[in-house]
């Protein structure tokens, strides 16, 4: 605390070198924040359109009904490392509302596995004799309110609330969702999500495997592995385009900000050396030099990146990405600390006689 006192008045006492040093350090987290900055914004909002396609869905169906795929299953793939969820949906039957057999008909599902958070739910919970209508389904029956009843050459059930689903599920909307009874088990399509997009390709390897089909010729598989490619490769390229900007600008204020301390310790060559007579130790001097170095590289590091996230914001309302400026701080302020250590060396290291030494 009493270094870092020291440090502070140190500082103070060379208002000029303590101004080139900060405004050297807010030029580089301004010159960071306003291209590369801006390149994180737009990866992020390129992946988030990539990602909203379906990048980690997996469906694996059965695309003649003779592949013999059971909801047992389920339970098997997702056990899987890697799968967020996992559901079955039966094959589909046609109902439409009992008040109006003659209307337009609406497909009904028989879902195995849990609901994802996808998929958001109004009322009862689906069993069997009891569905859930889509908005479209509930709009192609002519329902006014998602109540009611639904019938099919196989009987009917129960409509006793309403879902919404989000993509990869969105189709589902089309349709009346309802829970399995004991004699359930066939399953038409599994539809998988992975936690990460490189995932895809082992889930499906494995889970393929897994739902031990009867009739493997049948079995269909559709992946999102080439959005996956085409993320991974847009994710690099931007990766490697920021990565080599930021090195660059870094490098050029490490640069900077070791010449601007080199000068500032050659000006005060004799207080240094006054302080190494008095019994300072060398470790004690590359220590103060480098605290105030940090600190007023923390200061411009933190004023120039409030300055320039304020007009990036004004200029394109879409300021940095907090956590990108946070990083950049912090980065700024080490790279400028560890400038200004080989000049700091050099004071600690010069003969203290020889520098008090009146010619």
């Amino acid at each position: 605390m009493r270094l870092a006192g020291e440090a502070v008045r140190s500082a103070g006492a060379q208002p000029v070198s303590s101004v080139v040093t900060g405004l050297i350090v807010a030029g580089v987290c301004a010159a960071i924040l306003s291209t590369t900055g801006q390149t994180v914004q737009a990866e992020q909002q390129v992946l988030s359109r990539i990602d909203a396609a379906g990048t980690r869905s997996i469906v694996i169906s059965d695309t003649q009904g003779s592949a013999g795929m059971t909801a047992d299953a389920i339970e098997r793939i997702g056990r899987l490392s890697g799968v967020e969820w996992v559901i079955g949906l039966g094959p589909a039957t046609d109902v439409r509302a009992a008040g109006n057999p003659g209307g337009n008909p609406a497909a009904i599902r028989i879902v195995h596995g849990a609901l994802p958070a996808q998929v958001t739910t109004t009322g009862l919970p689906i069993e069997p004799g009891k569905a859930l209508v889509g908005p479209d389904a509930q709009t192609t029956l002519g329902l006014e309110l998602p109540i009611g009843g639904a019938t099919s050459e196989d009987g009917g059930v129960a409509i006793v609330g309403s879902f919404r689903a989000d993509d990869p599920l969105d189709f589902l909307n089309r349709s009346l969702i309802t829970g399995p009874g004991p004699d359930d088990t066939n399953l038409r399509s599994i539809h998988i999500l992975v936690a990460t997009p490189d995932q895809v390709a082992q889930v499906t390897d494995a889970a393929v495997g897994l739902i031990a089909a009867q009739d493997p010729t049948s079995v269909g598989v559709e992946t999102s592995e080439t959005l996956a490619q085409i993320r991974a490769a847009v994710q690099g390229e931007l990766g490697r385009y920021g990565r080599q900007l930021i090195t660059l600008v870094l490098a050029a204020g490490l640069i900077l900000t070791g010449l601007n301390v080199y000068g500032t310790v050659t000006n005060r060559r004799r207080d240094f050396g006054r302080r190494r007579a008095l019994g300072a130790s060398r470790s004690t001097i590359v220590t103060l030099i480098a605290t105030q170095t940090a600190l007023v590289a923390a200061t411009g590091a933190i004023i120039g990146s409030a300055v320039t996230a304020a007009i990036v914001q004004r200029l394109t309302s879409n300021p940095p990405d907090l956590r990108f400026t946070s990083a950049i701080i912090i980065l700024a302020t080490i790279i400028a600390t560890l400038a200004a250590i080989p000049p700091a060396l050099v004071a600690a290291y010069r003969d203290p006689v020889r520098v008090l030494r009146v010619p």
